[in-house]
C-alpha cells in the first residue's frame, strides 16, 4: 500500500493503527489529519481466511498423491514377512509324533 509507506517513511505526516476489539480487527491509515484507509474484518471471517485455503491445498494434495508408488515394495515385505513365520513353525531335522499330542497341542485344545 502506497499510503502505508507514505505516512511510514521518514518525515511522513500521518500515522497507521491497527486494533482488536469485540467487532473484530480494525485498522486507520491517517494522513495530515484526514483519513485515508479504514477496515475492519470479523474475526471468524479472518480466521477463516488464514486457515481455510491452507487446508483446501492440503486436502487437494492429500488425495492427488498416489497410494500404490510403494505398493510393490511393500507388498514384497509383506510376503516375505509371511515366509518367515510360515519358515519358524517347524525346526529343520525334527519330526513330529503323531502317537502323543504335543504341548502346543494341548494347548490348542484346552
Amino acid at each position: 500500500m502506497l499510503v502505508l509507506w507514505r505516512v511510514t517513511r521518514p518525515g511522513g505526516h500521518g500515522s497507521a493503527n491497527a486494533s482488536m476489539g469485540d467487532g473484530g480487527l480494525t485498522a486507520n491509515i491517517v494522513e495530515s489529519g484526514h483519513t485515508v484507509w479504514s477496515g475492519s474484518i470479523p474475526v471468524l471471517n479472518l480466521v477463516l481466511l488464514l486457515f481455510v485455503p491452507p487446508l483446501a491445498m492440503w486436502i487437494v494434495w492429500f488425495l492427488g498423491t498416489s497410494r500404490t508408488n510403494n505398493a510393490e515394495t511393500f507388498a514384497s515385505q509383506g510376503k516375505m514377512r509371511q515366509k518367515e513365520l510360515a519358515g519358524s513353525d517347524r525346526t529343520p531335522g525334527m519330526t513330529e509324533s503323531f502317537s502323543q499330542p504335543s504341548i502346543r497341542q494341548k494347548r490348542e485344545e484346552s
